[in-house]
């Protein structure tokens, strides 16, 4: 029953990928929150 549980588990995650993959809907990984600590940048004007 864990072998279903977890095949289940592999073919959910290789289909979301599949579709993300074909639609190109990767998320950006351009901006970072390490990218204004780094500039001095604060929510603070």
């Amino acid at each position: 029953m864990g072998y279903l549980f977890i095949a289940v588990v592999v073919i959910c995650v290789g289909v979301a990928l599949y579709k993300a993959k074909s639609k190109r809907k990767f998320p950006s990984n351009d901006y970072t929150p390490f990218d204004d600590i780094t500039s001095g940048r604060s929510d603070k004007t």
